[in-house]
């Protein structure tokens, strides 16, 4: 009898050892990050040709000024971590080059010598869904700096929205992709008068139903 209980006890405690480390296991695999990528081809609308008329626009790397800077919204299966948004704003602000701007990143917030600087801030990167979509809201603080100095401060916000087709989390960053990249065309547009140094409108807002008018 001692004998069978002593085998029961370290089968138990086997058990017990394959049911923990499954657990810390899933623990461990349970709320990795998501990956931030930017995406140039998750969008509504291309720009229909290259402004003409353009400055060289320097991209200063986005600070996350967001006030959550863990999540970016839920999924049925829980919080969605992400990291890496600072550098994925950045790289979608690379894409006004579509907008015909030659663009590069600088770590400089002096008066460039030519064109302008664009310093960014996250305020807003989040996403929910309604039944079958998924909906997404992208804000931004930027800051426009000419030879001169800072030209003005603006204010952009956005929103996406998609189907929700597999229900996978990389699905939450294509939609914010939507958002940014329907972002965009308000930044290149104002930026033909501020490459002239001309001050524009305090804020503007683009949803995927809107239609930038060009100049």
């Amino acid at each position: 009898m001692k004998k069978n209980a002593s085998a029961g006890l370290r089968i138990a405690a086997a058990l017990f050892f394959v049911v923990t480390s499954s657990a810390s296991a899933t623990t461990t695999d349970y709320g990795a990050k998501i990956d931030m990528k930017y995406d140039r081809g998750a969008r509504e609308t291309f720009a229909l040709e290259p402004y003409r008329s353009t400055c060289p626009v320097h991209i200063v790397l986005t600070e996350d000024a967001r006030q959550n800077k863990e999540t970016i919204g839920q999924s049925g299966s829980g919080a969605l971590l992400a990291g890496g948004v600072s550098r994925w704003v950045a790289d979608g602000l690379g894409a006004l080059k579509d907008y015909g701007y030659v663009v590069d990143e600088t770590k400089s917030l002096e008066p460039p010598a030519t064109g302008i600087t664009v310093k960014t801030s996250l305020t807003r990167a989040y996403t929910w869904h309604l039944s079958v979509k998924i909906f997404s809201m992208v804000a931004l603080k930027a800051q426009f700096i000419d030879r001169n100095g800072v030209l003005q401060e603006k204010y952009y916000r956005a929103h996406g929205d998609k189907s929700n087709m597999w229900g996978a989390d990389s699905e939450y960053v294509t939609t914010l992709n939507y958002g940014l990249n329907n972002l965009l065309p308000a930044i290149a547009r104002d930026l033909q008068s501020l490459c002239k140094g001309q001050k524009v409108e305090s804020y503007t807002y683009s949803g995927p139903e809107e239609i930038v008018n060009r100049k």
